[in-house]
């Protein structure tokens, strides 16, 4: 009832204030009834009733009907009501940004600059990103590089600790030297899991030096390596060692990547040898036929057209004879045979051999030297020895089993092979069946014999070209700088080595898990905020439990 209150709310209005309304509402009430509807004389006595004058009762007359009618508080109340919703609306949204928020901390600009640091970003790129979240507030390029520098050396004392449990679990390798300007670094990759297992700038590559880094893997069984002599001769000296000690030696595995590429650059060669030649000889039989046209006379130029092409002809019949004996070796070299038997070391030796005269010429002497060394074929014995191995438990013929299993999954290896309306894939399908059904009929046994060939079969390497993955990792810091020191290759490895794959069959695991460690985080950053003591500390007490 009281219309004035809204402005007399502030000391500017407080001295305005009309007198009419300090009244109680029940007096302005009667003295708003008596103006519209008194008789003669009511507005007086109100008006002395109340001690104002009578022109303050009329005066006050239309704020009392506005304010019994209520149209100034109801819009007073809309509008605190709609500033209201104003306000909790622009609550939500600052609670909604607040939940996006990120505080980019210190500990959060060095998580930042090394992750980029990990993944071959530069630090002066890993600032300009910042800048697009902080601006001038960004850290400078020289305090990323110092915290940077800092977790790397962190990395490098945890790396220690990791190694000493992790080493332990390797039997089987890739190894490889990668080249930062003119100082080499020798990298070893574990395959079954891709765990980076070591990575060190050496001053050279030769075989003491790779002798080095292989003792430090005491469960080591293959290496799978290129034909670079210091691997050679590492190995050599670390099996050497081996039985003097009477200790299983390291299987010598040389790499088919490099050998397969050396003869598909062989082929392209002599393909470009071959066009070289038929263009010239297009060229002479060109030339024989302007001058018979214009002289009628093939002489001194028929002798030279006939021998352009017969020096094409011999070049493409050896090209094609090469291209056949390039795919007998291709074939020999693999696991299975096309038939889908497991390939026999002899069988293989024995088609080399064969195929080794066609394979003739100066761009062959490097693939021909691959070829003639018995470490490429080490996968096949390794393959035979270990699927001789599969036990088959409560079977009498358990040898037939495991041969059922080996063909099945080699015929599964080759789709190809089983598919066509000729006699061979006709064959090729019998056996299939036949090798099939001697497995159901074994039950669980057949079922298990299988899982087991299949897991053995995947373990059999026959190239070292996984190390190129991790390769690439360095190389992109290379590519960038050329330069690599010890703490950002430490901090590399390290990051790798915690980092869940996203795609593929190790998808959503680590390569530490993959090799079988157990540790008390796998996310990198906060593992690189344990001390050497705390991480060595939590990973034995799950040994010292078992």
């Amino acid at each position: 009832m009281n219309s004035c209150n809204a402005r007399s709310t502030t000391p500017r209005h407080r001295a305005a204030v009309h007198p009419m309304c300090s009244l109680p509402p029940d007096q302005r009430i009667a003295n708003a009834a008596a103006v519209l509807s008194g008789r003669y004389g009511d507005v007086s006595r109100r008006a002395a009733a109340s001690g104002t004058p009578r022109q303050a009762l009329y005066r006050d007359t239309p704020r009392v009907l506005a304010a019994v009618e209520g149209t100034a508080a109801r819009q007073q109340l809309l509008a605190l009501q709609e500033h209201g919703d104003r306000l909790r609306r622009r609550v939500a949204f600052l609670e909604e940004q607040l939940g996006q928020a990120v505080v980019l901390d210190a500990d959060r600009q060095a998580h930042f600059a090394a992750t980029a640091q990990a993944e071959g970003v530069s630090l002066p790129v890993a600032r300009r990103l910042l800048a697009v979240f902080q601006g001038q507030r960004a850290p400078s390029v020289a305090t990323l590089g110092r915290l940077t520098h800092a977790r790397a050396r962190r990395a490098a004392e945890l790396l220690q600790v990791l190694d000493e449990h992790s080493r332990g679990h390797v039997e089987q390798a890739a190894a490889d030297e990668i080249f930062f300007g003119r100082q080499p670094c020798l990298m070893v990759v574990e395959q079954p899991s891709l765990c980076w297992v070591a990575g060190r700038l050496a001053a050279h590559r030769d075989g003491d030096e790779w002798a080095r880094e292989f003792r430090l893997l005491p469960q080591l069984k293959q290496l799978s390596r290129d034909g670079g002599t210091g691997l050679a001769k590492g190995l050599a000296l670390v099996n050497a060692e081996r039985q003097r000690q009477e200790r299983p030696t390291v299987a010598d595995q040389e790499d088919h990547f490099h050998v397969l590429r050396e003869g598909t650059r062989a082929l392209r060669r002599m393909q470009g040898r071959v066009s070289r030649l038929m263009d010239k000889a297009e060229q002479a039989e060109a030339r024989e036929r302007k001058k018979v046209r214009k002289t009628w006379s093939r002489q001194g130029v028929a002798t030279a057209t006939a021998r352009a092409w017969r020096t094409a002809e011999r070049a493409l019949d050896d090209w094609s004879r090469a291209e056949r004996a390039w795919a007998e070796v291709s074939e020999a070299m693999r696991l299975f045979t096309p038939s889908g038997e497991l390939n026999p070391r002899g069988r293989a030796e024995a088609a080399i051999a064969v195929a080794l005269p066609a394979l003739s010429g100066s761009e062959w002497d490097k693939a021909r030297r691959a070829l003639s060394r018995p470490e490429l074929l080490t996968f096949l014995d390794q393959a035979a020895a270990r699927l001789a191995t599969v036990p088959v438990a409560d079977e009498p013929n358990a040898a037939a089993v495991r041969q059922a299993a080996v063909e099945v999954e080699g015929l599964r290896r080759q789709p190809a092979a089983l598919r066509g309306e000729g006699a061979r894939a006709a064959t090729l399908r019998g056996v299939l069946l036949a090798a099939g059904l001697v497995l159901a009929l074994s039950g669980e046994a057949g079922a298990r014999a299988l899982a087991q060939v299949r897991q053995v079969l995947g373990g059999v390497w026959r190239a070292s070209s996984l190390v190129e993955c991790i390769n690439s990792v360095a190389r992109m810091q290379q590519s960038r700088h050329r330069r690599m020191t010890q703490g950002l290759l430490d901090l590399k490895r390290l990051y790798w080595n915690c980092r869940e794959f996203r795609t593929g069959k190790r998808k959503k695991r680590t390569p530490y898990e993959l090799l079988g460690l157990s540790l008390p985080t796998t996310d990198w950053w906060e593992l690189l905020k344990l001390s050497p003591e705390q991480l060595r500390q939590q990973l034995s007490a799950p040994e010292v439990a078992a």
